[in-house]
């Protein structure tokens, strides 16, 4: 993301990683955490971190260095070598805002030097990359409506655009933040497209030889974090209650145009669009500040594609919220192809007894048919 406002009338590349045609909850999708995919640090160029981090503290001292988890590789169910070869895996390792900023946010001729030298020397053009892993949802209403939320001035990266609720899964919170290597002063997140299914990006690390352990227990907690963390962040910047959001699924992953990845969700609440609406206006979203207006748009309208919200209804969405967009589109492609019929296997049991996953079946067939 960049580190200013973006114009409105840009609107940055994406890159689609995979598209899970049918979307998948926490017990679908395999997350190997290991620190062997850690960032592998750069014989010469990691002084350029340090003098970035300098530089963004002299700009803003109240950032600090926490902890995220770096994603080094999404493997497709064909080429995973985990007992989750069924699914695509996430390789996460561990890394920190101080090295996003550090490498991704380089002047370009240094990125692009961190990437040769990858690819030269590891095999892989991101092993000296933070990757650092974030996520975002499409939170639709019971009345079928996508709540939008168009970014405050009080944000770092592309005010005056609509997004959904996003943020970063958080590692201190699954207890495996502790070992990250905190950087100089202020150490202590920032305050305040051609694609194929299931097909990786060549940029995207390759497969290491631990892919081959079965999940442990700290991968366990990854990859609760990882799907609880879009509940999270839902909650504090819309104020809808937990209880009342479904749980999120998996529609795919993501990069935008400087290679920082983001895991797409597709979320659910229990509340009409008026609701939402009046909760997000009754100052109830801890974190409201980052945002200065709430849009709810139906469906239709959403996948529609972006020309048409930036025309109608003058919006203009961040890449992170087109990429999510084009994952919609894609299931409802792969329905309208005759996905449908082996989407809606094991959604008989009934509205009252019936899964999210199984909602989510229901809602593509009758809402984005």
């Amino acid at each position: 993301m960049a580190d200013s406002s973006v114009d409105a009338e840009a609107e940055e590349p994406f890159s689609l990683l995979f598209v899970c045609v049918q979307p998948m909850d926490e017990s679908d999708c395999c997350v190997i955490y290991r620190r062997d995919y850690d960032r592998i640090p750069h014989p010469s160029l990691d002084a350029a971190i340090d003098n970035a981090w300098r530089a963004a503290l002299q700009r803003n001292p109240a950032i600090f260095d926490g902890s995220k988890f770096r994603l080094a590789s999404v493997a497709p169910p064909e080429e995973s070598s985990s007992d989750c070869a069924a699914w695509p895996t996430l390789h996460l390792g561990l890394t920190g805002y101080r090295e996003y900023l550090g490498t991704h946010r380089l002047d370009a001729p240094l990125v692009a030097q961190l990437m040769r030298d990858g690819e030269a020397h590891h095999g892989d053009a991101a092993a000296h990359l933070s990757n650092a892993l974030g996520c975002e949802a499409v939170l639709i209403t019971s009345d079928n409506h996508a709540v939008l939320l168009r970014r405050s001035s009080a944000v770092a990266t592309h005010s005056g655009l609509y997004n959904g609720p996003s943020g970063h899964p958080e590692p201190a919170h699954a207890g495996l933040g502790e070992a990250y290597p905190c950087g100089e002063a202020g150490c202590g997140g920032a305050a305040g497209s051609g694609h194929e299914l299931f097909d990786m990006d060549q940029s995207v690390a390759r497969l290491q030889s631990t892919a081959s352990l079965p999940p442990d227990p700290d991968s366990r907690r990854a990859a609760s974090e990882l799907f609880d963390s879009v509940v999270q962040e839902t909650v504090e910047e819309t104020g809808i209650p937990r209880g009342a959001l479904s749980a999120p699924l998996l529609l795919g992953v993501m990069t935008d145009a400087c290679g920082k990845p983001d895991a797409l969700f597709l979320l659910f609440t229990r509340l009409d669009a008026a609701a939402v609406r009046a909760t997000y206006d009754s100052g109830a979203a801890a974190h409201g500040w980052e945002s200065d207006r709430l849009q709810l748009v139906p469906c239709g309208r959403l996948l529609g594609g972006p020309d048409e919200l930036a025309a109608s209804l003058g919006i203009r969405m961040t890449g992170v919220t087109r990429a999510a967009v084009e994952c919609l589109r894609c299931v409802r492609a792969h329905h309208r192809c005759g996905g449908a019929r082996r989407m809606k296997a094991g959604a008989g049991e009934g509205a009252a007894g019936r899964s999210w996953k199984d909602h989510a079946r229901l809602w593509f067939d009758d809402a984005l048919s």
